[in-house]
């Protein structure tokens, strides 16, 4: 971190933060138990704060200026508990497996009774109407490596030093279609998402299948698969471990998100959102509202 601008180190601080918090079933906001995830997000957090205390000096210098009032933290509901809960309690609880969409009632209606289902581009989702839940670019990925990691030479073989963070951006050739949805529900997602509804896919091997073969059916020289998100750091990761269709920044790694992706055959920059039906969901799948 000791070459970020302190615009990219801000940055960082709030995608930290937003990461470490969660919302407990009081409606509280709070931290991960003692796990993977909250040992994860606890270790990039006192690396911050080290390097806080390098620049700015003790504890809160460098914290003033407000800037983590930007930071997407969790709304709390406590003393009432989160309507998250009473949602997923009518229907028994979270179910083990299951893949969740979150979106507005008027748009999942017709998706879980009748199986209705729009299918946006990749180059879609770097919107700057989409909230900063859902905007990213789905179509590159940049990550930085130390300046003494890095040997750069110009045409007569001289070596340049780099004063800073080298970034290399990788990415995709082609355009492609991308449908996303979550592997957990914690009690977070309708704000983040600005959603009133939740379609819980219990049987999700049966729905992606129908997914795949749908689109393929109505849209020829495209292929479809299923895959959990790679989520990186981009600090300390390296360009070769980044597959760019299913790789993410770790500020939004709080999502969880699993996706269906559909590559074309041949590379195509345009592409324009469609609908594909895939029957109804509600042999395999409820839907809940808040």
């Amino acid at each position: 971190m000791e070459y970020l601008s302190q615009e990219d180190l801000e940055s960082r601080t709030r995608d930290i933060i937003t990461n470490m918090m969660t919302l407990s079933d009081k409606g509280q906001i709070s931290l991960h138990g003692l796990n993977d995830v909250g040992e994860y997000w606890m270790i990039k957090w006192t690396h911050v704060l080290e390097e806080f205390q390098i620049r700015y000096g003790p504890y809160p210098n460098g914290f003033t200026n407000g800037f983590l009032k930007k930071a997407s933290i969790v709304n709390p509901s406590f003393p009432s508990p989160p309507k998250a809960k009473d949602a997923i309690e009518k229907i028994g609880g979270i179910p083990d497996g299951a893949l969740f969409k979150f979106g507005k009632a008027e748009h999942l209606d017709d998706m879980y009774r009748k199986g209705s289902i729009r299918i946006a581009p990749a180059s879609y989702y770097d919107d700057p109407s989409l909230n900063s839940a859902i905007r990213d670019d789905e179509l590159s990925f940049t990550v930085q490596a130390k300046p003494e990691s890095v040997q750069i030479k110009n045409n007569k073989g001289d070596e340049i030093k780099p004063k800073g963070n080298v970034s290399f951006t990788i990415e995709s050739t082609t355009n492609y279609y991308v449908s996303c949805f979550a592997q957990k529900y914690t009690f977070r997602e309708y704000d983040d998402f600005e959603a009133d509804a939740c379609i819980v896919i219990r049987e999700p091997g049966i729905f992606i299948e129908r997914m795949i073969h749908s689109l393929e059916a109505g849209v020829s020289d495209f292929t479809g698969y299923a895959a959990p998100v790679k989520y990186i750091d981009p600090l300390v990761a390296k360009s070769k471990d980044v597959e760019v269709f299913i790789s993410k920044h770790f500020r939004y790694a709080y999502q969880n998100e699993f996706r269906i992706i559909w590559l074309p055959e041949k590379q195509v920059k345009k592409l324009d959102a469609l609908f594909i039906n895939i029957g109804s969901m509600e042999d395999y799948s409820d839907i809940i509202h808040v």
